[in-house]
């Protein structure tokens, strides 16, 4: 949610409409999470200046989530860091988490 509320107008405006009007539960992050992230950036899945990117994910893993869904295709939804966020997570106890493109999710797309 930090990185949200940091957002740039409309955009912070219209991500906060969306989550009243279809009713997301917005997971807040923990130090768990923040270590997780950690060391993502430490093995090279997740650049250090983007260490936000690998905090998603590991709020995901950390809340026992099933899936990502993500525009973010230069962090998140790649397959370097899918491959190797799931090694991590494995070894660290946490399993996996599916990260997709919404066009990867949504059916009859037109």
């Amino acid at each position: 949610m930090r990185e949200l509320i940091r957002a740039e107008e409309p955009k912070r405006r219209d991500m906060l409409s969306m989550i009243g009007q279809y009713s997301i539960v917005v997971v807040p992050t923990s130090e768990e999470a923040e270590k997780l992230a950690d060391l993502y950036v430490a093995e090279s899945i997740i650049p250090e200046r983007y260490v936000t990117d690998g905090v998603h994910i590991a709020t995901a893993a950390v809340n026992d989530l099933d899936f990502i869904v993500s525009f973010n295709f230069q962090h998140i939804v790649k397959r370097k860091t899918i491959i190797m966020t799931e090694a991590v997570n494995l070894r660290e106890g946490y399993r996996r988490v599916g990260i997709f493109s919404p066009t990867e999710v949504i059916e009859n797309v037109e």
